[in-house]
Parts: structure tokens; C-alpha cells; sequence
């Protein structure tokens, strides 16, 4: 039977769990609109220093997004880590391959940056800088992607299996995962992502933390939970 330092301690971990996915999200935003924007959309306006602090913040920023995903399995009840090993074990694999390549990505980033401060910035580089950025970092940027969205859906799929949160919201947040997995797969095929098939994702990591923070993990109550019975 769960104990009551159990259940506190899960309680706690929910909570965590929550914030992580909420500073997620903003890290996510912040690098796309802040720290990608100006290396991906460089026209020679700004100088080459500049340039490269910004890759540092975003590798940095990039790498902690990635790690937090490993921090979602470790955040779950042991009890249930333990009685779903297998899945859980998926989850942190795929999730490790996810930072892997996220490192990747950004070390084939700063080959660009460094591209870039070895050559002048006429037009003609602009434009080859673009095209290396499209046809390398890009397939390295989505199978990134691809390979922690993996990790998602495993974290939501433990979710279900371990009956730790409402089961439609648990199977709302895993369709969701699925379809960002079909959506990332698109680029795979040179074709552009539909947006539309993101957007339930959007909405299952604004409420998958909602719910954590206000209700936690649905579990037994120790405090109204039969205990067993003692051996002495």
C-alpha cells in the first residue's frame, strides 16, 4: 500500500512535473521568436559576435528543452516507473536520442555560424548560408523533434497504463502526440507541416499541467486506504 511520505512525495513530483512542462513551452517560445529568429533570417545587419552569443544562448536554451523530457519520466511515481519498466525504459531511451540529436542540430548550427564569420556577407553567401541551413540543419532540427515527440507519446501512453491522470484527458494528450508525429513526419517527405495538426498539442500541454497542478496524480488517498495487515 502507498504510504503517506509516498504519497506527498508523488504529490510533490506532479507539481514539478506541471512547471517543467509549463517552462518547456516558454523556452520553446523563446527560442523560436527570439534566439533562431535572427541566425536563420541573418541579411548581414547584424555583426558576427552578436551572431554567435545568440547561437550559444539558443544551444544552451535548446539543450535544457530537450532534457526536460527525460526529466518527465523521472518525475513519475516510482511505484508505477517499476510496475511499467519496459515503457518507462522506451521513454527515457528515446528521450536521451532526442537531446542527442538536439546536440547534433546545434553543432551543425554553429558550422553555419562559423561559415558565416569566415566569409563576407554579400548576397551570394546570404543566400548559400540559407540553403545549407534548409537542406542540413533543418533534417537534423526535425528528426530531433520527431525522435522527442516519440518520448511523448511513450510518457502519455505510461500515463494511460498507470491510470495517473483522467483517462480522457490521458488519450486527448496522446492523440495529440500521434498527430505531431504525423505532422513532423511530412517534412520527411519534403512537404510542409499542417499546422492544424499541432494544435491539439498546444491545448494538451496548456491543460495536462492544469490538471497536475490543481488534482496531481490520481491515486489512493493513503489517508482512506486500507492498511495491511502487520506481520508481527
Amino acid at each position: 500500500m502507498m504510504t503517506t511520505t509516498q504519497y506527498q512525495n508523488n504529490h510533490i513530483s506532479a507539481k514539478a512535473l506541471a512547471g517543467l512542462m509549463l517552462v518547456q513551452m516558454a523556452l520553446g517560445l523563446l527560442l523560436n521568436f527570439y534566439f533562431l529568429k535572427p541566425i536563420l533570417r541573418y541579411d548581414g545587419s547584424t555583426s558576427v559576435e552578436e551572431i554567435t552569443f545568440i547561437l550559444g544562448c539558443a544551444t544552451i536554451v535548446a539543450l535544457i528543452i530537450s532534457a526536460i523530457n527525460i526529466a518527465f519520466g523521472l518525475l513519475l511515481p516510482q511505484e508505477k516507473t517499476k510496475e511499467y519498466w519496459r515503457t518507462f525504459v522506451f521513454l527515457i531511451v528515446f528521450a536521451g536520442a532526442g537531446l542527442t540529436l538536439c546536440a547534433y542540430e546545434y553543432a551543425q548550427l554553429a558550422k553555419y555560424v562559423s561559415f558565416l564569420a569566415s566569409q563576407s556577407t554579400t548576397e551570394a553567401t546570404s543566400q548559400l548560408l540559407r540553403e545549407t541551413l534548409a537542406s542540413g540543419r533543418n533534417e537534423a532540427h526535425y528528426l530531433s523533434i520527431f525522435v522527442s515527440s516519440c518520448s511523448l507519446a511513450l510518457f502519455y501512453f505510461l500515463l494511460i497504463r498507470a491510470e495517473l491522470m483522467h483517462k480522457w484527458l490521458s488519450y486527448f494528450a496522446f492523440v495529440a502526440t500521434l498527430l505531431q508525429l504525423i505532422a513532423v513526419g511530412h517534412t520527411f517527405f519534403q512537404t510542409s507541416i499542417p499546422n492544424i495538426l499541432q494544435l491539439p498539442l498546444l491545448i494538451s500541454q496548456l491543460t495536462v499541467p492544469a490538471y497536475l497542478l490543481v488534482l496531481g496524480f490520481k491515486q489512493a488517498n493513503p489517508l482512506t486506504t486500507e492498511q495491511p495487515e502487520s506481520d508481527i
